[in-house]
């Protein structure tokens, strides 16, 4: 462990309390254990709403980008075609997406949000602003803008255009 580092076990968090030399001298450990501990806690507020990680991703994309075919959502969500079917199923049937054949090309499908997968997106939303408020409490605002700056440029560098 890191001596007098903030981030050791000072008996308030068992999350990120210990943090061990050899992934605090590490960016992408960093990164890793920190997106380990957002999962870890947004698990249980997720479960409650019937939603995981997985839903959350869609729902946003759904939200925001409103793809033109289920295809186009299956890339944007970085998942092979037969992996949204399934995810895409358990949302419909729990009334948050609805698909329909597109009226010009009977072969495509298209995916919207309905207003109870935005409500269940606004929820989850919050629950997530007050995790990452949490986590990133200590870490000035400025700093988390270039953080997110910077890992949407990464992010953005090693997806293919589309």
């Amino acid at each position: 462990m890191i001596e007098n580092d903030p981030c050791l076990d000072d008996g308030t968090d068992p999350g990120l309390t210990v943090l061990p030399r050899g992934v605090a001298e590490r960016r992408g450990l960093l990164v890793y254990k920190l997106a380990n501990e957002l999962f870890i806690r947004m698990t249980p507020h997720f479960e409650a709403l019937g939603i995981d990680g997985r839903d959350y991703a869609l729902l946003a994309v759904l939200s925001n980008d409103a793809p033109g075919s289920q295809a186009e959502l299956a890339r944007l969500c970085s998942l092979l075609p037969a992996q949204l079917v399934p995810v895409l199923d358990a949302l419909e049937k729990g009334g948050l997406v609805e698909r329909r054949r597109d009226d010009r090309d009977r072969r495509r499908m298209i995916v919207r949000i309905t207003d109870g997968g935005r409500e269940r997106l606004a929820a989850a939303d919050e629950a997530a602003r007050i995790i990452e408020d949490e986590l990133l409490g200590p870490v000035d605002d400025e700093v988390q803008a270039r953080l997110g700056d910077g890992f949407r440029a990464a992010l953005r560098q090693t997806t293919p255009a589309g």
